[in-house]
């Protein structure tokens, strides 16, 4: 199986997420600019950018952002990994080493290695991975229960 390990910091944090007051979603500290709903809809929206435009060449799935509800932003968030689990789950092991194409991002950004299938995928579970690091430090900052990782 690819990525095995791909859904289990989810595993803590969904139900963190649930637990979590509607306010701790939207808080903001003095010294940090973003909050668990811009990084929770900028987690499956990215993923949703990548898989679906980027590798699939189709129309992204969701319409989130930070003033979406907590609880559209966490039905996105579950909805997309399950869309890309199948996704990963249908294709073949030669097609991960397809070559796809990556735009030209205004900040100069390229891929750091040979943009392929598997790189995409590699690619959004890093992504989630460091941002997942920001939301301790989010609930830290703010004074509420950070999840248990």
């Amino acid at each position: 199986m690819l990525y095995p390990y791909r859904n289990d910091a989810r595993k803590t944090l969904i139900p963190y997420l649930k637990k979590l007051d509607k306010n701790d979603w939207f808080l903001k500290s003095d010294v940090y600019p973003k909050t668990l709903a811009w990084i929770i809809a900028h987690i499956a929206s990215s993923e949703d950018y990548w898989i679906n435009e980027i590798a699939m060449k189709n129309k992204c799935i969701l319409n989130l952002n930070e003033e979406s509800s907590p609880k559209e932003i966490l039905n996105g968030y579950i909805q997309i990994r399950h869309y890309t689990d199948k996704i990963l789950h249908s294709v073949n092991i030669s097609e991960l080493h397809t070559l796809i194409e990556v735009p030209n991002f205004n900040d100069g950004w390229k891929p750091p290695s040979e943009p392929t299938l598997n790189w995409v995928f590699n690619h959004i579970y890093m992504h989630e991975t460091y941002h997942i690091g920001q939301i301790a430090l989010i609930a830290h900052l703010n004074g509420f229960q950070k999840p248990l990782f």
